[in-house]
């Protein structure tokens, strides 16, 4: 006997120690093998795997066998050897396409390998391969890390993301006949539309296993009724397990005839007493008069899956968004709650309960408020260094009084915007107080920038100024600085060098007019000298 049967046996004598009364112990009454059955085992090894994760090994196996009928193959998984099978996953990993004749993306890639090693490995034929690591595969891997390459450098390995909702279509939307709860499929639209947007669940996976007890109806302390959701749907990370820790609510908005509480009310009053689902299909004849607007067949998650896209469709929005948009945007007014939260606490002294501060629930932007807008001191940047005027005593005096100034209008807005926040307060939901302080503290953050930009522009406009005036004293004095004596001895040089140019003009004239007179008179002499040397000659004959 080994010294584990001996420590097995001791245990064992424990455990079946009797009372003092003679009766047995707890301890062995309790059995510490429970009485498991083959199909539940069975059950544990199908279900070790996320429904996600078998899905994508079903479309993996679907597109190879699909690809194998295109190419006249046939292979039996449970008698081929892996030289066999190498040469045909080369073949399928460089040749495979999407339906539209298209590379994959690295993502989808990677999960056909990926699904069909599961395939391989899992029940019923449990090979025990490895298709990423086993050296008969070397090739076929090689050619898949070629194509994943080939990927990259045309840009497949960037994901794009889907954008979120913008103000204007979020408006469109919420004001258009797709989203009328007057009629079965515009109410089945907008309470489809107002649970994603206060409960950010997903497209299709949450939506269609949500039932009609999944939503209470509760009343705050000021008796407003909001909805609050008890199913919770499957969470596929550590953030969405955190998150869900988080209470989120959709409260009423008295008044408005879009009211998203008011809308769940109406939908679930006209679904049948015994539906198993929350969408159901509309009836294709009704009255509006008809207590029952619904059929008891549930929607599919196909067609939940597409239901933002015909929404926007029939709204006529600019951007056919997806399911996954309008979850962004759940996610981003939540963002933006927290934000606004941490302004006010900082900012504006308004008494919040411990719930509200622990649940952080989205603020509806359809209302509008005016509040005054209070100033607080923002650092803006002084441009003294510009200004040199020859009497800065002035100038500080002045910037004196206008801080002073600010500071008593700073102190009035503050004070007012506290008063108008604090009386019409009490008669309203805890729900409505916090939205109004929220949007309080944005106006008054947003009229602290405009106020900033305007100093701003005054300080540079001042600026303007003073360097125009003293660009025009500089000129001034430089031209007053300037002797006249040398402009006028400037101007008598000028003049008695044009005298003499013009004396030189006339002489040379003169000289050329005198000269023409001498050469004119010599040329009369010659001729009378030859005139009177022919008349002698005549006489003499």
């Amino acid at each position: 006997m080994n010294m584990f049967d001996l420590k097995c046996e001791s245990s064992s004598g424990e455990e079946e120690e009797e009372t003092e009364g003679g009766e047995p112990s707890l301890a062995a009454q309790i059995s510490r093998c429970a009485n498991v059955s083959s199909a539940d085992l069975d059950e544990l090894e199908h279900n070790r795997n996320e429904s996600s994760t078998v899905k994508q090994t079903i479309w993996a196996v679907n597109c190879f066998k699909a690809w194998l009928r295109e190419k006249q193959l046939t292979i039996d998984f449970k008698t081929a050897e892996k030289s066999e099978l190498n040469p045909v996953l080369r073949e399928f990993y460089g040749s495979i396409r999407t339906s539209k004749g298209e590379l994959y993306g690295i993502s989808s890639y990677v999960g056909l390998r990926a699904g069909l090693n599961r395939f391989i490995n899992d029940p019923p034929l449990n090979r025990a391969w490895n298709l990423m690591q086993d050296a008969e595969f070397r090739s076929a891997n090689n050619v898949f890390k070629g194509v994943v390459k080939q990927m990259r450098r045309s840009g497949r390995d960037i994901t794009a993301h889907y954008p979120p909702i913008s103000l204007e279509d979020q408006h469109m939307l919420k004001h258009s006949t797709a989203l009328d709860p007057g009629n079965p499929k515009g109410l089945l639209n907008k309470v489809w539309y107002d649970i994603q947007l206060h409960f950010g669940l997903r497209g299709k996976e949450g939506n269609r296993h949500l039932q009609p007890n999944a939503f209470v109806l509760n009343r705050d302390q000021n008796g407003f009724k909001y909805f609050t959701m008890t199913l919770n749907e499957d969470m596929k990370n550590l953030q969405e397990r955190e998150g869900k820790k988080k209470r989120k609510a959709m409260y009423e908005e008295p008044g408005n005839p879009l009211c998203p509480v008011a809308s769940l009310e109406k939908y679930l009053s006209k679904i049948p007493a015994d539906a198993k689902a929350l969408y159901l299909q509309p009836k294709r004849t009704y009255f509006t008069s008809d207590e029952i607007w619904y059929t008891a067949v549930p929607l599919g998650v196909n067609y939940l899956s597409q239901m933002l896209p015909k929404i926007c469709k029939e709204a006529g929005t600019r951007t056919i968004y997806t399911n996954h948009s309008l979850r962004l945007t759940s996610i981003q007014r939540m963002n933006e709650t927290r934000e606004i939260m941490a302004v006010c606490l900082h900012s504006v002294p308004v008494e919040i309960s411990t719930q509200w501060q622990q649940e952080s629930v989205p603020y509806s932007p359809s209302s509008e408020l005016d509040s005054s807008s209070a100033k607080q001191e923002s650092p803006v940047s002084s441009h003294s260094w510009v200004k040199q005027e020859p009497e800065p005593e002035v100038i500080q005096q002045e910037n004196m009084n206008s801080e002073a100034a600010t500071d008593a209008e700073q102190d009035k807005s503050l004070s007012s915007a506290v008063a108008t926040a604090e009386p019409p307060m009490e008669g309203l939901p805890s729900s409505v107080v916090l939205t109004i302080t929220k949007l309080q503290c944005l106006l008054e953050s947003k009229q602290e920038r405009i106020d900033a930009l305007e100093r701003q522009v005054q300080d540079l406009q001042e600026d303007r100024k003073f360097l125009r005036s003293q660009i025009e004293n500089l000129t001034g004095a430089r031209l007053v600085s300037v002797p006249e004596e040398p402009r006028s001895r400037k101007r008598r040089r000028k003049c008695s060098s044009s005298s003499s140019a013009n004396n030189e003009s006339f002489t040379d004239e003169s000289s050329s007019t005198s000269s023409s007179e001498e050469s004119s008179s010599v040329r009369k002499k010659r001729r009378h000298k030859k005139k009177g040397k022919r008349g002698c000659v005549s006489q003499r004959d």
